[in-house]
């Protein structure tokens, strides 16, 4: 994609590039996004960094629906109790499943939290594609690990600070600037891509 420019007015799923990392504008804070440098705030609602390389990502088509499988999830309800993997539709055309973890809790956590329209949606759920007629997703999208620009590995033997980027199973983690990027170095228990 594009370099980020100050001032555009960037939408929700517009992507931009921040030197070698590309990050995409979150739909519940797309305001944000034309004043907001992506990767400057540890904890920025409005970006969210999609992964590496030089040049363009070229990822493959975005997650899909099987059109033969009936219907979209059922429609999300703040009255509804929902768990780890459940499915929900917005707006009759996009389906969210709430988060597999321990961020599930948050799935029932007010209107904040609401799928695709809470300021903090991706704290607790997942966007899966469109759904018009459909359920069962394809593949998501993948990336070139091996073009230019990708970080190292993850090494449980380097020493990592606020902002250092690695790579684990395909996908790109930042050591976060704030008081919890002291562990980074804090062992297996907190390596990147596991449950803390």
């Amino acid at each position: 994609p594009d370099e980020y420019v100050e001032g555009t007015p960037y939408g929700g799923g517009d992507k931009v590039a921040v030197g070698t990392i590309v990050y995409e504008c979150s739909a519940a804070a797309s305001a944000h996004c034309p004043h907001r440098t992506p990767g400057e705030l540890a904890d920025d609602d409005a970006w969210t960094e999609v992964g590496p390389c030089t040049g363009t990502v070229g990822p493959t088509s975005s997650p899909t629906f099987d059109p033969d499988t009936p219907g979209c999830p059922d429609p999300y309800s703040p009255a509804i109790a929902y768990g780890k993997g459940d499915k929900v539709a917005v707006d009759g055309s996009r389906a969210y499943m709430c988060k597999r973890d321990d961020d599930a809790a948050f799935c029932n956590a007010g209107p904040r939290y609401a799928p695709g329209t809470g300021l903090y949606s991706d704290v607790a759920w997942v966007w899966l594609g469109s759904c018009v007629g459909t359920l069962a997703p394809t593949a998501a999208p993948t990336v070139d690990l091996e073009a230019p620009g990708c970080p190292e590995e993850y090494s449980s033997a380097a020493k990592y600070e606020g902002g250092d980027k690695v790579l684990v199973g395909g996908l790109v983690y930042v050591c976060k600037w704030d008081e919890y990027g002291a562990y980074c170095n804090a062992g297996p228990m907190f390596a990147p891509g596991g449950d803390n």
